[in-house]
């Protein structure tokens, strides 16, 4: 029987644990600082085991737990990636992550490589599906003779049309606070040839709308680096490539407006005992707490108290008399307290993946446009989209690592056809399928 390692409980890891349990008979060791949530997720299955993990060193536990398996799955937050990656190289185990690859963990390739083990990134939605997707069909334009000019490549977890119905159309599923990075990252994207540099404090200003066919208009904007994939892409020197998020139209302004207030500041922790939502956001701006806090929080953002913003900013409860209910914190924490009370889907509620691809291919004697559009949407009651497009893709690669199919050794992300072509396979099993189409133009 394979042994199997899942660290961390969050939103996404019980339907893979699930896939491990009931599809794979693996036995599941579930390590968590959390013995409840680890409890729930393994829901008194004899093959499921809990671990109490508070993941602080010296690691000793960590290693201990990493020799006994035969695979491991690291759930936690990135910045743990790359202890949980050496703990693996020491004892030759092989592991994965849904992790963007840091410069730390590419360093690491050699040592993989020499322990004869894979450690497998970028195996989510996004990054994940995306790339294998990608990868699917650059291949395809490549052994049809095509010259790519252009590629966009959109990801969104994002309420399903039916339940989108808070002002800011968008709830979570997943860890809110990585709502603060993707807020704030910069990003570097090719246009005509060209480097476009935005920086972290601009992202969401540098945003436009995009319309995908059958579904509709959304707004983008670029996600990370897109320069760092021409290579993995086997496309460099192509004059227009993108990798950008989708949201509901306006999603930007609002979080903007979030970010001019400071309000996404995890950086400084205060003293917020027996302070109300009010007094916070007038200490905020800088006005009295008696005075019009609404009219000074317009005046701020140089904007009517009838605008959309002020409206969406007084629904998240930041104008009311309310306590705070913790007496310290960030200008995040906060924010975050308030998105987890009124932007989380409510169990009959559906959230929504969409994955779109447009590529431009010259031909000969024709330009065409194809697109690789994915959508999805969560089971109201039970797993959302977004937790299954995580974890579903870990889970099926760890089976391929665990059976042989998945041979290739060191740091790696799904862009081989060894890994993207079984993946794709299987997660069209479970409706993760791009739907393609071409136009000639």
């Amino acid at each position: 029987m394979k042994r199997v390692l899942v660290l961390g409980t969050g939103y996404v890891v019980k339907p893979m644990v699930d896939y491990f349990i009931d599809k794979c008979k693996y036995e599941v060791l579930v390590a968590s600082r959390d013995n409840n949530h680890s409890g729930l997720i393994i829901a008194g299955r004899p093959l499921g085991k809990r671990v109490l993990w508070n993941a602080t060193p010296p690691y000793d536990e960590l290693n201990n737990m990493v020799k006994g398996v035969d695979l491991v799955v690291s759930m936690i937050p990135p910045s743990m990636h790359v202890i949980v990656a050496k703990a693996c190289i020491k004892n030759k185990i092989n592991m994965l992550t849904t992790s963007y690859v840091s410069p730390e963990m590419k360093a690491l390739d050699a040592e993989a490589k020499e322990a004869g083990i894979v450690i497998l990134n970028e195996i989510g939605e996004d990054p994940g599906i995306d790339h294998m997707g990608a990868m699917q069909m650059i291949n395809q334009i490549k052994e049809e003779g095509g010259k790519l000019t252009s590629f966009k490549s959109y990801g969104s977890g994002i309420p399903s049309f039916e339940h989108n119905n808070n002002p800011y159309g968008y709830k979570f599923s997943w860890s809110p606070r990585g709502l603060l990075t993707a807020a704030q990252t910069p990003a570097v994207f090719i246009e005509d040839g060209k480097k476009v540099e935005i920086a972290g404090k601009d992202l969401l200003e540098k945003s436009w709308l995009v319309e995908v066919e059958g579904l509709g208009t959304f707004e983008t904007y670029a996600n990370r680096d897109s320069t760092n994939y021409t290579s993995d892409y086997g496309i460099e020197g192509i004059p227009n490539f993108y990798r950008g998020l989708l949201r509901h139209p306006g999603y930007c302004n609002s979080i903007q407006s979030m970010k001019d207030l400071n309000l996404l500041s995890d950086k400084e922790s205060q003293n917020l005992q027996n302070v109300s939502y009010k007094q916070f956001t007038a200490s905020l701006i800088g006005a009295d707490e008696n005075s019009d806090v609404k009219q000074a929080l317009a005046d701020k953002l140089n904007l009517k108290t009838s605008s959309d913003i002020i409206k969406q900013l007084q629904w998240l409860g930041l104008l009311d008399d309310k306590l705070i209910p913790f007496s310290k914190g960030s200008n995040a924490d906060v924010l975050l307290g308030l998105m987890q009370e009124k932007m989380a889907y409510k169990d009959h509620e559906k959230d929504m993946i969409i994955l779109h691809n447009e590529a431009i291919v010259e031909f000969d004697n024709r330009i065409e446009k194809r697109t690789a559009t994915m959508k999805v949407e969560g089971r109201p009651f039970g797993h959302s989209a977004m937790s299954r497009a995580v974890s579903l893709p870990a889970a099926i690669a760890s089976r391929l690592i665990l059976e042989g199919t998945i041979r290739a050794k060191g740091v790696l992300k799904p862009i081989s056809e060894e890994i993207y072509k079984p993946v794709l396979a299987e997660l069209a099993e479970y409706d993760y399928k791009f739907e393609h189409k071409t136009q000639v133009i």
